[in-house]
């Protein structure tokens, strides 16, 4: 996970704010990234409740006073690395021009860079959900961060509709919502439940149902249909 220099250009297009105003100075600026980045690592180590701020402090290499000038609490600079783990999921799962036209072959890009983040940052997003179980600020902001994939994922089948390759009549933010579920409930059985199950075999299928949820077709010879992986 990384503090990003444009954090807050990035967190309002995934539907995050900032808790508090970044420091002026590049020397701030550098030391409140550390403290998050020591954070997220503390906390992914010991859990939230038994995280504490003298360690994170340490691995930061400041001092506890320091930790302060920052942030008023622990739970603070939680919420701050959750907005930084939610940012990092956001935009590594944002394929951009990094594929072609083709909306199958996009669909399976995004459905994988999002696998493949989330697995990265598996065990923090379980310390997530543990306190979002207890902290209802957290759980507004976990739906916040949801509602900014599902609205994502409704805008480009808004514009495949505009263009004639899905059918107008399909609720938009209805179907987005349903398999940006599918996805994540996947991600969350396979990596916080421990389900043993293969990434690519599950990529294949999400983008097979995907596509037929859509009735989308490839635009190209060069782009099969996805099939079922067979063993």
């Amino acid at each position: 996970m990384c503090a990003r220099k444009d954090s807050a250009v990035s967190r309002r297009a995934s539907g995050l704010e900032l808790d508090a105003a970044a420091p002026t100075t590049p020397r701030g600026r550098r030391t409140r990234a550390a403290l998050i980045e020591a954070g997220a690592r503390i906390f992914e180590r010991d859990g939230f409740l038994s995280a504490r701020i003298a360690d994170i402090a340490a691995e930061a290499q400041v001092a506890i006073g320091t930790f302060y000038s920052y942030f008023a609490s622990k739970e603070q600079l939680f919420f701050e690395v959750v907005d930084s783990l939610i940012e990092d999921l956001y935009q590594q799962s944002h394929v951009a021009d990094l594929v072609g036209a083709d909306p199958v072959e996009r669909i399976r890009a995004t459905n994988a860079r999002f696998v493949h983040a989330f697995a990265q940052h598996a065990r923090l997003y379980s310390v997530l959900q543990q306190v979002a179980s207890f902290n209802p600020e957290l759980q507004r902001r976990r739906q916040r961060s949801r509602q900014a994939f599902v609205a994502r994922a409704a805008r480009g089948i808004r514009s495949l509709q505009r263009e004639g390759q899905v059918d107008r009549a399909l609720d938009a933010d209805l179907v987005a919502a349903l398999l940006c579920g599918m996805v994540e409930d996947f991600v969350e059985v396979r990596y916080l439940l421990g389900q043993p199950l293969d990434d690519e075999d599950a990529i294949e299928v999400m983008t097979l149902i995907w596509a037929r949820a859509l009735a989308l077709e490839p635009t190209g010879p060069e782009h099969p249909t996805p099939e079922l992986p067979s063993r």
